[in-house]
């Protein structure tokens, strides 16, 4: 059973500016960071959409090739498929996603994030859970598991699976804190 676009649109769409708001044109009028953030995230919604819910060649090429050419501009490398919906992401820079990462809805991500596999094995890439906060410069790396829910502080590496719910994971050895 295949998720519409638009549900995707929509709930990606919850926490900026509704469309046509006096936010929504002074961000599109002034080119500002939520703009660009905003396009690219639809652009991939795009892209998804006609990869995998209404395959059609020439459409996947041309929105693969826009969110390429808008993730050059961000220092984005997000692949197809990886996000479920409510994808938030909050500031341009290096955000590289392996393309075999899952990652569940409702996701927040800052910039300068890598989640990918250690090296070794290329394959192997995290599994993480509904309604994950992912801090500014957090790494999350190996084929490892987070649970829903679990905000990873900024700059933090995650080398082991978090299986706590709503668990805090910070530093650069990644402690896990439980509320």
């Amino acid at each position: 059973m295949s998720t519409p676009y638009s549900t995707y649109c929509n709930a990606d769409r919850m926490d900026y500016f509704p469309f046509f708001s006096k936010g929504y044109l002074m961000d599109w009028l002034l080119q500002t960071e939520q703009y660009w953030l905003r396009k690219y995230v639809k652009t991939l919604r795009k892209e998804e959409y006609y990869t995998f819910h209404k395959p059609n060649k020439l459409l996947r090429y041309y929105y693969q090739r826009k969110k390429n050419r808008l993730g050059y501009k961000l220092g984005f490398f997000i692949p197809a498929g990886c996000f479920g919906s409510g994808l938030k992401i909050y500031h341009y820079g290096s955000i590289l996603i392996n393309p075999k990462t899952r990652i569940g809805k409702n996701c927040t991500i800052h910039g300068n994030c890598c989640l990918g596999s250690k090296g070794v094995f290329p394959d192997d890439a995290p599994n993480i859970g509904d309604n994950v906060d992912i801090g500014q410069g957090a790494q999350i790396l190996g084929g490892i598991t987070i649970a829903d829910g679990v905000k990873i502080g900024a700059g933090a590496i995650v080398v082991k699976s978090v299986l706590e719910p709503r668990a805090t994971v910070i530093g650069g050895a990644a402690k896990i804190l439980i509320k």
